[in-house]
């Protein structure tokens, strides 16, 4: 974000080189995690029919209002990272006369990405109050106490799930 901002007056903060570098890193560093998780997050909304490159980085782009630009030259690497890793699959087809490379997640890229989002919503809730804002927890997901994977309340309710997929945690007593 930081490097599509402009310096309209010469005595902005934004201006001063070491200023800009510092939150440039800061910003580097926190998005290439939530670059990985919000791939994969919309790599699930396409879950059946899967997702080509061009149109995930417009998803993204749409999605987070522009707030999240994942550039080409960062989205395929992370692509093929997560192929290699066994998260991901893919698999060429032809749509309108071009060929075009599908993503879809593997059970095992499924069962990460349930995890990931359940950390990162724990971890955004537990520091809320240090930064000053408030976030609530969707009710119907039920958050593993000892690594926070997510866990669907309903599957739980209909007695499919009785221990966490992530760490084996006996979870029936305590959702009781």
């Amino acid at each position: 974000m930081m490097r599509n901002v402009k310096t309209f007056r010469p005595e902005a903060l934004i201006g001063l080189q070491e200023f800009r570098s510092f939150v440039e890193s800061f910003e580097s560093e926190i998005l290439r995690g939530i670059s990985t998780l919000s791939v994969l997050s919309v790599i699930q909304k396409h879950s059946h029919e899967g997702i080509y490159g061009y149109q995930l980085l417009k998803e993204l782009e749409t999605e987070t209002k522009s707030t999240l630009v994942i550039e080409e030259g960062t989205l395929y690497p992370i692509l093929r990272k997560l192929e290699k890793e066994g998260i991901l699959f893919s698999e060429k087809r032809d749509t309108k006369g071009r060929r075009r490379k599908y993503y879809l997640l593997t059970e095992k890229g499924e069962k990460l990405l349930d995890h990931m989002k359940g950390f990162f919503s724990k971890l955004t809730e537990s520091i809320a109050p240090l930064i000053g804002f408030e976030i609530e927890l969707p009710k119907e997901i039920f958050y593993c106490p000892n690594c926070a994977n997510t866990i669907n309340a309903k599957e739980y309710a209909d007695g499919e799930i009785k221990f966490c997929n992530i760490c084996g945690l006996y979870i029936e007593e305590l959702l009781k």
